[in-house]
């Protein structure tokens, strides 16, 4: 479905922390995920992140600050060849009047 101007998919912050984890993964964490998430998460600020995993089920969590807190930020899903999700790329927003930087050759 392609979006108008200005639209976007992406995921809600609130209280300023966000995190990318697979649907299935918060199910077979939910008992690091209490025991860990205070002191793992507590202290995040800036251009920092943390993760948790579960060595059981090789599920992870990468939780991290959003840009400006509070708010939805656009998400983009990045796809292998065969159409497997090799990435996620969130925009913080944080760069709303940054003006493109030149183009300079590559040696």
């Amino acid at each position: 479905m392609l979006l108008g101007d200005g639209r976007f998919y992406g995921f809600s912050v609130d209280a300023g922390l966000g995190c990318f984890v697979a649907a299935d993964a918060p199910g077979a964490m939910e008992g690091i995920l209490r025991e860990s998430v205070k002191d793992t998460f507590a202290g995040l600020s800036g251009g920092s992140a943390a993760q948790v995993a579960d060595p059981a089920s090789g599920a992870t969590l990468a939780g991290f600050p959003s840009g400006w807190g509070d708010g939805s930020y656009p998400t983009w899903i990045g796809r292998t060849a065969g159409g497997a999700i090799a990435c996620f790329v969130a925009d913080f927003l944080v760069l709303r009047d940054a003006e493109p930087a030149p183009a300079a050759a590559v040696q």
